[in-house]
């Protein structure tokens, strides 16, 4: 890039997952509304879904190994590059960037994308106190939810006019071309029982065993099968349970896919079940996939996504009997596909990236 970017985005990104997602969804927006734009790995990133990502996007590996490196090498960029913004993704990124700006005495102002409720993701009072001290440095922090920027505000010390909520770009052009593409699993070929669908990493916070309780229970009124796409540490026991509940034969777990749209689609239900979220950007996937939702009233996101409860069912966090009512209810009359449509302006990609780009100054 000849000339100093409009907006460098700043994250250490997998190849694959929800917010490398977002950031490539982002970055092809941004180029579409004229904005010139650069990525700049950190951590060992990787450029994420590498064969959608937009060409127009220079892409820079920091190549920084921790925070300290990664702090002098933040400064050196911003003392030789000087773009109109700097946008971070991921915590790790957020801290690297404010104190390499306060080291290089840099101008160029900061934008902190709040993905999740941080009062549940930072765990360690170390990172817990890093983030009150830094945060409230950045430019404007841009949060994924209300209930995001809620707890920003209680429990980080970060002035409420600092923040501005900013949805998720889950909805794009392609969601139609998306849910028409072929996937192989015998149970979602259209002439068998009704399939319940679970999306999210094997992980505690994802709470999938309250999910295989509540099916089970369901399991024992109708006949219907389960479904849960992702990947984690819990995977044995998740599968364990499944056995001690007798319901393994009607329970698969095919691993992480990269779109779950195509399996949404051909689904009769979605069902979120976790702890604590930052939007839950699944929940909106499953709407624009024209497919039921069932979710936890979990902080935060699914009470938003579902205009309190309108476009779906919101349950007590951990509570198997009152999921387990609310998917037979669910299954037993869907709501219309109208209805599952409303609401869903707020997350169409092109809108969340103007957006973000009046947010920071480049528009």
């Amino acid at each position: 890039m000849s000339q100093p970017p409009d907006l460098t985005i700043l994250a250490p990104l997998k190849a694959w997952g929800g917010i490398e997602r977002k950031i490539m969804i982002l970055c092809r927006e941004f180029l579409a509304q004229g904005v010139r734009v650069q990525l700049l790995l950190a951590r060992g990133g990787e450029v994420p879904y590498p064969d959608e990502f937009p060409d127009g996007v220079e892409v820079v590996d920091l190549r920084n190994r921790g925070k300290q490196d990664g702090v002098l090498k933040v400064a050196r960029y911003l003392r030789r590059c000087q773009p109109r913004a700097l946008l971070t993704a991921k915590d790790h990124a957020a801290k690297i960037a404010l104190v390499g700006r306060a080291l290089a005495r840099s101008q160029v102002p900061i934008y902190v994308k709040v993905t999740n409720t941080l009062s549940e993701t930072l765990r360690r009072p170390v990172k817990r106190y890093s983030a009150r001290w830094l945060y409230p440095r950045a430019n404007r922090l841009i949060a994924v939810s209300s209930g995001v920027r809620s707890d920003l505000i209680d429990n980080f010390a970060v002035d409420p006019e600092q923040v501005e909520v900013i949805y998720n770009p889950t909805v794009t052009p392609d969601i139609a071309e998306r849910r028409r593409l072929p996937m192989g699993h015998p149970w979602l070929a259209g002439d068998g029982p009704p399939v319940v669908m679970g999306i999210g990493r094997l992980t505690p916070q994802k709470d999938f065993v309250t999910l295989l309780r509540a099916f089970a229970r369901l399991r024992r009124q109708r006949l219907c099968r389960l479904i849960i796409l992702g990947e984690g540490p819990l995977r044995n026991d998740l599968q364990a349970e499944a056995r001690e509940l007798g319901i393994a034969e009607d329970v698969d777990l095919p691993g992480y896919v990269q779109d779950p749209i195509p399996w949404l689609a051909r689904a009769s239900l979605f069902v979120l079940s976790s702890r604590y979220e930052g939007l839950a950007n699944v929940v909106i996937e499953a709407l624009a996939a024209g497919t039921p939702v069932v979710c936890t009233d979990c902080p935060s996101g699914p009470d938003e996504i579902l205009l309190g409860g309108r476009l779906g069912p919101l349950v007590p966090i951990g509570e198997e009997l009152a999921m387990s009512e609310a998917m037979a209810a669910v299954l037993a009359e869907p709501p219309p596909a109208g209805l599952l449509q409303e609401g869903l302006e707020r997350f169409r990609s092109d809108k969340v990236a103007a957006h973000y780009l009046r947010t920071m100054g480049l528009q």
